[in-house]
């Protein structure tokens, strides 16, 4: 009984070394209807749009930069900026709802 019980813990314990990182905190997201990412995951890119428009703008409230695309492909583009923590961002005031943000990527 020992022994299957090792063999059923064994492949957790490996599998806990795969762990997930997120950012601590939000990126609140005003203009459109994304809604705000709470604790969100590093590393992925997060399609923000469709529905169209996406957000105008966001508040870094999270522990982590933030990189905004107007593309959904999350690559570096001539049209990427990054936001540190705590700060501010608006894609633009007078083009939304033409112009949105489209995709973020998180750390």
């Amino acid at each position: 009984m020992r022994k299957l019980a090792l063999l059923l813990v064994f492949p957790l314990l490996l599998a806990t070394g795969v762990i997930a990182h997120a950012a601590t905190g939000t990126v609140d997201f005003f203009g459109g209807t994304y809604p705000d990412l709470k604790n969100p995951p590093t590393g992925q890119c997060i399609i923000t749009a469709p529905p169209f428009p996406g957000p105008r703008g966001l508040d870094n409230y999270t522990n982590a930069k933030v990189t905004v695309y107007e593309n959904n492909t999350c690559t570096a583009a001539e049209n990427s900026w990054v936001v540190q923590p705590g700060k501010h961002f608006e894609l633009s005031g007078t083009w939304y709802p033409i112009i949105s943000i489209v995709a973020v990527k998180v750390g």
